[in-house]
């Protein structure tokens, strides 16, 4: 009956991708991420299980649109790529990540949480080329201080990245082509996510946007 209970309530808070999140992800991902088959379910208990890290360098565009922190960070996992499936906890759940604020700009960090989350799904779909699987990305979490970590700078070949760091250049994608669509470091981006998917030109990302911090934007990803 409980087993029962725990299917019924997961099944409540499932959901597909949205219209607007599907057309969020197309740009990058393109044909190589079978849309249709991910499925979203909000689950409080991911947020139990905390992430701690060395505060990161600024060099990124992931870390510039937040504001600067110090030391040694802690954070509650915010979500969970199993398959085809995203279990998210409860502080990030959105019904709709791509969906416009009041004021009609994208929340981009919104944004770029779920194409990150979406590339460990697409890494799962594409298996028989990335090799991978969720038992391979929990064991990053293990064995290094900060699996996110990257060299802004990197020229390393996309599939000879870590499982996490890849799905972080991809969300630094969608940050740049974004922000500076024009930024040198964009365009290496653009080179290296294109040796394994059919991302867009960084023009066509071209929208307003909502980020936390605003002071480092200016020459973002040159």
């Amino acid at each position: 009956m409980r087993a029962l209970f725990l299917v019924f309530l997961l099944t409540a808070c499932t959901r597909p991708l949205t219209p607007a999140e599907t057309a969020l992800v197309a740009p990058l991902h393109g044909p190589t991420l079978n849309t249709a088959a991910v499925r979203l379910t909000k689950a409080p208990i991911v947020g139990a299980f905390p992430i701690t890290y060395d505060a990161r360098p600024r060099t990124t565009c992931r870390e510039r649109i937040g504001p600067p922190l110090t030391g040694r960070i802690t954070v509650p996992t915010a979500g969970i790529a199993l398959f085809n499936r995203l279990f998210l906890s409860t502080p990030v759940h959105l019904p709709d990540y791509a969906a416009p604020l009041p004021d009609g700009r994208l929340d981009l960090p919104a944004a770029m949480f779920l194409v990150h989350e979406l590339t460990h799904v697409w890494q799962w779909q594409n298996r028989a080329v990335t090799g991978y699987h969720p038992a391979k990305a929990f064991t990053e979490q293990v064995v290094l201080d900060d699996p996110y970590l990257f060299d802004a700078d990197t020229v390393k070949p996309f599939l000879d990245q870590g499982y996490e760091v890849q799905a972080t250049l991809v969300e630094e994608y969608l940050c740049c082509a974004t922000l500076d669509p024009d930024g040198g470091r964009t365009d290496r981006l653009k080179s290296m996510l294109r040796q394994v998917m059919p991302v867009a030109e960084p023009q066509d990302f071209a929208r307003d946007v909502w980020v936390p911090y605003t002071e480092d934007l200016p020459g973002i990803c040159s």
